[in-house]
């Protein structure tokens, strides 16, 4: 009965979050790196992007993701590298993921395309002495802290200009096991999931644009996800808009872009899944930095 109650936990988080395999990310068009390795090194400048999400809060055991990036440009070579720290945490389960990645640019007139690999390892944790079991001494649950190490490779494409871009990913093409043999479960793989992203700017005036974008999400088990985002730019400083997420939220945002080139935001997720009954909705807070000399006397504003 134990067994079967825990089994339901983890079919809920299932069902709401696309098996939440991956953490997800409602300012995604700040944080591309993290699930379309091409993007490394296409914003001209040594960029590092911080971000923390608290998802489904008043939720016991629910997600909460920290991550930290880095990405620069190797312009000898055309290319790019990127290196990205992930902290994910979900019931008993600890997840820390390591991923580094090379991309090369090549000018096809229309844009510039990247294209790139990255390789990762990840380290699972299920800290079973925190399941707080029903009835102490059950069997089934293996007291004590398993481990798996799962090395995996990711690939993605990626085309942009100044105002464009559009991409394509499969963060993790090795589907690898992650059974605990101890708890008798049966089999479970890291599914192989694909991306798909674009976004564009649109002048409106001197001193407003929009900057609508979307990222489709698929797996073979799961449903098809999208996010769109609509976004309005103010003096290229002030980003101001939302994202519906299918068959799951609906989110604020709110942006500012320095003139220092830091720039900070803040979501908040409205859920709109059955789960709202018993959360308060989603926190994310986002903070980059881009490392590179401005024209003087020219504001040149990064959209993507």
């Amino acid at each position: 009965m134990k067994k079967l109650l825990f089994i339901s936990i983890i079919g809920l988080f299932a069902s709401s979050a696309y098996g939440q395999q991956d953490p997800m990310y409602t300012q995604f068009f700040s944080n591309k790196i993290v699930v379309n390795p091409a993007y490394a090194g296409t914003r001209d400048a040594i960029s590092l992007i911080g971000l923390y999400r608290n998802q489904w809060t008043g939720f016991d055991g629910a997600p909460k993701t920290t991550t930290l990036s880095v990405h620069a440009p190797i312009r000898q070579i055309n290319s790019g590298v990127g290196l990205s720290l992930i902290y994910d945490q979900i019931g008993i389960q600890r997840n820390y993921e390591l991923k580094a990645a090379y991309a090369y640019h090549l000018n096809i007139g229309i844009g510039t395309l990247s294209f790139a690999l990255d390789g990762q390892i990840k380290k699972q944790d299920m800290l079973w002495n925190q399941s707080n079991p029903l009835e102490t001494g059950d069997n089934e649950i293996p007291f004590g802290q398993n481990t798996l190490n799962l090395p995996n490779f990711g690939f993605g494409l990626y085309l942009f200009k100044e105002n464009y871009y559009v991409g394509l990913s499969v963060p993790k093409l090795l589907e690898n096991e992650t059974n605990y043999q101890a708890i008798g479960a049966g089999q479970s793989f890291q599914r192989r999931h694909f991306f798909g992203m674009a976004g564009i700017v649109i002048p409106v005036s001197k001193v407003v644009e929009f900057k609508p974008a979307v990222l489709a999400k698929y797996e073979f088990a799961s449903p098809f996800e999208l996010d769109f985002n609509l976004m309005a730019i103010f003096n290229k400083q002030f980003w101001i808009g939302g994202t519906y997420r299918t068959n799951d939220s609906f989110d604020v945002i709110a942006q500012y872009h320095a003139k220092t080139n830091l720039r900070i935001g803040y979501a908040y997720d409205f859920t709109l899944t059955k789960l709202s009954r018993v959360n308060n909705g989603s926190h994310e807070i986002m903070i980059g930095y881009d490392f590179n000399q401005k024209k003087k006397g020219v504001y040149h504003p990064r959209y993507f």
